[in-house]
């Protein structure tokens, strides 16, 4: 059993015979979040609670307390209700509505990016909910992932938090890091130190959608001031070239949230709202529901049932589960052209007690074997040298949607010295993988697995074999040099005119037959690194396969 903390034990002795402190669910910089029993109503409730070092600041306090009070007096069905803020021997708290689920950012961590057809209602919900604060004057301020919770019954977005920017604002320095898990919402006007409207909180509801979609930030650095800095003086990239996948009425909502100036972005939480409804509509009516037939409801149910297993916990896979038509969730039955619906799936395996991570994680091996391997591109450095007749660097990646096994990384090194027929040097640092050849080519592998995708890059520079095929030839260095029939070709003619045309001659010959050899030798290494990317992404698309069930055809014929 685990020891309550000092700030458990304080909080629980301030609210006896109020509140029945159960456990704590959160943590971060600007405070801690416990449920606890409210017996009076016979329900549960959330307690976020100061820190003792920003409890013990009475402006920081009276702020908290404040904004606290301030959010108190929202109602709206996608705002976390605030019930009480007060000060009680010294411990600083506020009494919020319980929301049993998990935030934005949880679910995006846990699953990887959101689609279009998923996310776009639980921005509705969060743009409502702005819209109604806004109205009355209530401003965010840190609108983020970590702030959205997703109600596990009804399965709405809901705002928590509100306010609670303004107190880190007030924060003493010794309380920085609070924000800096916040900077990459932030809107440039907030970062300019401006005052702020509902647009900055639009332009944080952007980021946060451009997160969701795409798994990244607009703006990432491992420096939080150059992610400030990014916000007020660099455009961010467009979502469509980030995630090429979404559709363009989603991206153009997104990029329109993106803009610096304050006053090209949607002027109230209330346009937006309409234009996302607009846009769930169109997406809903081009994208048909997952559905899974018996056999492949099955596979997950066996798959998520043994990688729960692994944990040490045996359970036994659902049977297919039996539907009518007016069943709880209006589904349609079960027949054998519509299949089986996600949410029957998910909720067949809970009601056996097979939890959702593992139902996920099931889903998502399966999806990256229907997915088809990723295309191999050129890389932009591939730029033709004028005078040489072709590229000095040969680059070539290939981005796989998933993350391939790092056991499997001897089967890539397989792949790449058979290919190359070149020895080299590894490196292999967490799930990153590096070959370098150690012979006369200049030729480096990179792979890289992290953020739900497989990179890998494939880079030879050919500067090394430009200068010396072209010395040697031109040079006068080997057996190709023009300098010995120079030699004897100036001392045979009696005219300087014609010795100066004689070398120009033999000058642009030596230099066409060095270009004619480079270029085709630059063709052939293409051609070889293409293939070897084309080969390593085919690897690394097999490594995304979920191993065999345990006792299955598979797994015998593998054994033996």
């Amino acid at each position: 059993m685990t020891t309550p903390t000092a700030e458990f034990q304080s909080l629980a002795a301030a609210l006896t015979g109020q509140y029945q402190l159960q456990r704590e669910v959160g943590r971060g910089g600007m405070g801690i979040v416990y449920v606890a029993n409210d017996p009076r109503l016979d329900r549960l409730v959330a307690i976020k609670t100061l820190p003792p070092h920003l409890a013990n600041d009475a402006v920081v306090r009276d702020r908290f307390l404040r904004e606290a009070r301030t959010a108190a007096a929202l109602s709206h069905p996608n705002i976390v209700p605030v019930y009480r803020a007060d000060e009680i021997a010294g411990v600083v708290f506020f009494v919020m509505g319980y929301v049993d689920g998990e935030s934005l950012s949880s679910r995006i961590q846990r699953g990887g990016p959101i689609s279009p057809r998923e996310l776009l209602p639980f921005l509705r919900d969060v743009a409502d909910a702005l819209g109604y604060a806004h109205t009355r004057g209530v401003i965010h301020r840190d609108v983020k992932a970590e702030n959205i919770l997703i109600d596990g019954a009804t399965h709405r977005a809901m705002v928590t938090d509100f306010g609670i920017a303004r107190v880190a604002a007030t924060a003493p320095m010794t309380a920085t890091g609070t924000v800096l898990g916040t900077v990459s919402y932030m809107s440039p006007e907030q970062v300019s130190g401006d005052q702020v409207d509902g647009r900055s909180d639009i332009y944080s509801l952007g980021v946060l959608a451009f997160y969701a979609l795409s798994g990244h930030f607009p703006f990432e650095s491992n420096t939080p001031s150059a992610v400030l800095v990014a916000h007020v003086t660099t455009a961010p990239p467009a979502l469509r070239d980030v995630a090429p996948h979404i559709p363009e009425s989603v991206c153009e909502i997104v990029d329109r949230c993106l803009l610096k100036d304050p006053a090209q972005r949607f002027e109230y939480a209330e346009e937006l709202e309409e234009a996302l409804i607009a846009t769930e509509q169109e997406v809903a009516s081009s994208t048909a529901p997952e559905i899974l037939s018996s056999t492949e409801a099955h596979s997950v149910w066996e798959r998520a049932a043994y990688l729960q297993e692994m944990t040490g916990l045996d359970v036994k896979p659902p049977e297919l589960p039996k539907r009518t038509p007016g069943d709880r969730n209006n589904r349609p039955p079960a027949t054998l052209t519509s299949g089986y619906q996600m949410a029957d799936v998910r909720d067949a395996a809970k009601a056996v007690g097979i939890k959702d991570k593992y139902v996920d994680r099931a889903l998502a091996e399966r999806r990256a074997q229907d997915t088809p391997a990723s295309g191999v591109a050129a890389s932009g450095t591939m730029k033709k040298n004028a005078f040489l007749g072709d590229v000095t660097t040969i680059a070539y990646e290939s981005i796989i949607d998933g993350e391939m096994r790092d056991r499997d990384f001897d089967l890539m090194i397989d792949i790449i010295r058979r290919t190359l027929g070149e020895a080299g040097n590894v490196s292999a640092v967490g799930r990153s993988l590096s070959w370098t050849a150690t012979g006369a080519r200049k030729v480096q592998v990179s792979v890289l697995v992290r953020d739900g995708r497989t990179a890998i890059h494939v880079i030879e520079k050919l500067k090394d074999l430009a200068g010396g095929l072209f010395g040697g030839i031109m040079g006068g260095g080997g057996g190709g040099s023009i300098g010995p029939m120079l030699g004897v070709g100036i001392g045979a003619l009696h005219s300087p005119f014609a010795a100066v045309g004689l070398v120009l001659g033999m000058f642009g010959v030596s230099y066409t037959t060095a270009r004619t050899i480079y270029t085709r030798l630059v063709r052939k290494r293409r051609e070889t690194l293409e293939q070897l990317t084309t080969l390593l992404a085919e690897q690394a698309r097999k490594s995304l396969a979920p191993l065999p069930l345990p006792g299955s055809r598979e797994s015998r014929r593998l054994t033996r």
